[in-house]
């Protein structure tokens, strides 16, 4: 089972009222939406460490061109999938 923390986070007052219109559009409280922005960052940041691991096993000539690399690149900056909803109240 998962287990949450509750936290103290400063954020901008404009990018809280933007993260609460989203949140309510997506049918999400604003914990779950924070938190699920914090994993597809997290989920953002692994693809490009593959992607600098990848990168890193090419000789200097063999790297790819840069259509190749824009290919690439696209590929791997695809959004994630959306957060799931989940209902409101407690557990």
């Amino acid at each position: 089972m998962a287990t949450t923390e509750k936290i103290s986070l400063a954020i901008g007052r404009n990018e809280l009222r933007l993260a609460r219109t989203a949140a309510k559009a997506e049918g999400l409280s604003l914990s779950a939406f924070v938190s699920g922005a914090v994993r597809g960052r997290i989920e953002d940041l692994r693809r490009l460490d593959a992607a600098k691991q990848v990168l890193s096993t090419f000789a200097e000539d063999e790297l790819p061109t840069d259509a190749e690399q824009r290919a690439l690149l696209a590929r791997w900056s695809a959004p994630s999938a959306p957060a799931q909803k989940r209902p409101h109240g407690r557990r």
